[in-house]
């Protein structure tokens, strides 16, 4: 029961958000506003400072400081006494809380959800944090310590509180107007330098410690570092990583599907949210490595994040995917759902599947959550370990284990589920288009191909614009949507480019060049090259302190916007002959050249950007009806082929192709790198040695 149940239930002033996270605190006794100018103009007049809460639906730290805090009377009455409470949704509001991000880390170091931030009537932080307990605990200050305290002196002495705000100003403005610089091949060598450094080569991944997060553009970095060099190095950190992961916790081992990051350096214990952003990205790194190195581990795993995608996160009715699953069922839990005692283990299973899967996951009494007495479900011994250990076949090990998880399914099964956020972001919807295209063409799962090309109908049907481009937020039951910011427009012109190369819809090729065109109208740097985060004709965020626009080039962790975006123009170019997209993706990468090399592992997306339009990759163009057989060899046999960064397009022979057809030849493709195009094939298997070889420079020409 909330500890506030007995007191005034009447809802505040989120029952009308759109976020249902938002919703959820509609009933708390704080008087929260959403982040609104109402918000800031109410906090002048009363002249009382701002408490910002930054939260997410998936997020365990989120609930908990939402039932320990702000659903007490004690702590809401100093909140609604003496500051503005205004509460925002982060995923619906990525463009608020990475400004926020930014400002609590220059302020304190560390960023993190929950944030808490403390704000003057302009937005600008004072002072913040993370999680605050209710009570001073083990060295960290409580709210009902904190509150009074800034209380007083935000009345007393704001004065050193404006000193601390307008200092973080000036340091905020600081980090821009960085100039640009000229493109070379020392740029991607710089940050594979940085990925050589930082990699783990015990337990894979790029961190020492935890937390610890995947970073996928920095595994389709090291791809491409393997592919140019033939270095075995980058072969193992990419193979490394993944095993290490797919054995590990942060893969749920019984559902498939990823969790949001490991608390530890082995990948042992998670935050057990699951997020479509990340479960797309870890999706397109194991098919991409399944394609370079035919790993049968990496494609089990594969296979299963596509199940756990079209099982929890796809709308079957209206197309399109849904944000994320919850890391808990109720508010007083972390991980139930999710782990095991060991009789709960043990009452799942066989004698035969005990003796396999206790030590299969290593789960003893104690477990690998001993505060809890739970155990996370990670591989400690391998079948072939186990083979020896057991004195079984290793048919029989494998059989073994395949029943005792599906028993263990079951049982999980009959638990409460953490529940699914059916909110629709279009940038996320976008990255699970582009994941499910690729895994479904390796794994040869129609239904995955089929629930991409419908989700891509769906982005244009619900959430595109051809005068504002795709919204941020779509909901297509009330036609409510929020406006696009710029990781909206690049991650989904990324994917209707690949959508068309799946089905050839001439729809989705013109939505894809709208969507650049609008991109350079309308976020488009003038000054200094790059794009903004929001439009120009929209701020995006309502208070004076957050009004100016941002450019980023780092990947936190989804892939920068500026970076996919000059990738995208890149094969906008190559499909249309169209110079300016040509140009327009150099001046972006020039933009970021002095500043990129400087995040290190976090501007891998810019490093593969700047490989790409320095030496682009290889496209194949298929010119002929895809329902034809022989245009759906040639499509397939392409495909099929991998080399990082391939584009592959289908034109109708009638829609004006880029190439020509070949008379008396029902399809006919081409291999085309930087418009240099091979020999016309109408082979598959021409096509393929011609994709595998065609333009690409020998190993050891580019430095890593």
């Amino acid at each position: 029961m909330a500890l506030y149940d007995e007191f005034d239930r009447r809802p505040n002033r989120l029952i009308n958000a759109r976020s249902a996270y938002l919703r959820e605190a509609a009933y708390q006794p704080v008087g929260w506003y959403e982040f609104t100018p109402e918000a800031f103009a109410e906090a002048r007049r009363q002249e009382k400072p701002v408490l910002l809460d930054i939260g997410a639906a998936w997020c365990h730290w989120c609930h908990v400081i939402d039932r320990e805090s702000y659903e007490n009377p004690e702590i809401a009455t100093l909140i609604n006494e003496h500051f503005i409470p205004v509460k925002v949704d982060r995923d619906e509001r990525p463009d608020i809380d990475a400004r926020y991000q930014t400002a609590i880390q220059l302020l304190t170091g560390h960023g993190g959800w929950p944030l808490t931030a403390f704000l003057d009537p302009d937005g600008v932080p004072f002072y913040g944090g993370t999680y605050f307990p209710p009570e001073d605990i083990a060295g960290r200050t409580g709210f009902l310590t904190l509150l009074p305290r800034l209380a007083h002196v935000y009345k007393h002495r704001r004065h050193e509180l404006e000193e601390v705000a307008q200092s973080l100003r000036a340091r905020a403005e600081e980090r821009e107007g960085i100039p640009s610089a000229g493109l070379s091949d020392e740029l991607p060598a710089k940050i594979l330098r940085a990925l050589r450094t930082h990699f783990n080569r015990d337990q894979g991944g790029f961190e020492r410690g935890g937390p610890k997060f995947p970073h996928p553009a920095a595994i389709e970095l090291a791809l491409l570092g393997w592919d140019v060099t033939g270095e075995e190095f980058w072969r193992v950190v990419v193979v490394k990583t993944l095993r290490e992961m797919v054995w590990g916790g942060i893969h749920d081992q019984l559902g498939g599907g990823w969790h949001r990051y490991a608390t530890d350096a082995g990948w042992s214990i998670p935050h057990f949210e699951k997020l479509a952003s990340d479960n797309a990205l870890m999706l397109e790194n194991l098919t991409h490595a399944c394609r370079a190195f035919d790993d049968s581990l990496l494609r089990e795993a594969a296979r299963g994040t596509l199940g756990f995608i079209l099982r929890e996160l796809t709308d079957h009715q209206r197309g399109g995917f849904y944000a994320s699953q919850d890391a808990d069922y109720s508010l007083h839990d972390d991980g139930d759902y999710w782990t095991w005692s060991q009789a709960e283990f043990l009452d799942a299973l066989s004698a035969d599947e005990v003796k396999v899967l206790v030590p299969y996951y290593g789960v003893t009494p104690r477990g690998n959550m001993p505060e809890h007495h739970r155990n996370v479900l990670r591989v400690m011994r391998t079948p072939e370990e186990l083979v020896d250990d057991l004195e079984l076949p290793l048919e029989t090990v494998r059989a073994r284990i395949a029943s005792g998880k599906a028993a263990l399914l079951r049982a999980r099964g009959q638990r409460k589920t953490p529940a699914v956020d059916t909110s629709k972001y279009a940038g996320w919807n976008a990255l699970l288009i582009s994941a499910l295209l690729e895994a479904g063409t390796l794994l040869e799962h129609d239904e995955a191909l089929s629930v991409a090309l419908r989700a891509a109908d769906t982005l244009l049907r619900d959430a595109y614009d051809p005068d504002q481009g795709i919204y941020h937020q779509f909901h297509a039951e009330d036609g409510a949507r929020l406006p696009g910011l710029l990781e909206d427009q690049a991650y989904a012109a990324k994917a209707l480019l690949e959508a068309f190369g799946c089905g050839g819809q001439r729809a989705q090729l013109e939505a894809a060049l709208r969507l650049l065109d609008l991109c350079i109208a309308r976020y488009w740097d003038d000054d200094t090259g790059g794009f903004f985060d929001v439009a120009a004709d929209r701020s995006g965020v309502e208070a004076a302190f957050l009004t100016s626009r941002r450019k980023t080039i780092d990947d936190l962790p989804t892939p920068a916007p500026n970076a996919v975006l000059a990738i995208t123009l890149d094969r906008a170019w190559l499909l249309t002959h169209d110079e300016r997209y040509r140009d327009y993706a150099r001046r972006t990468l020039e933009a970021f050249a002095a500043e990129a090399p400087h995040y290190g592992v976090y501007a891998a997306a810019y490093g593969l950007a700047v490989s790409h339009h320095l030496r682009p990759p290889a496209a194949a163009i298929i010119v002929g009806a895809l329902e034809e057989d022989a245009a759906q060899a040639l499509w397939r046999a392409a495909r099929e082929t991998y080399r990082p960064g391939r584009l592959v397009a289908a034109f109708a022979p009638d829609a004006k192709p880029p190439y020509p057809a070949r008379e008396g030849e029902t399809a006919v493709a081409y291999v085309c790198v930087a418009q240099r195009c091979s020999e016309p094939k109408t082979e598959p298997e021409a096509l393929r040695r011609a994709l595998s070889a065609f333009g690409r420079p020998a190993h050891g020409e580019e430095a890593a």
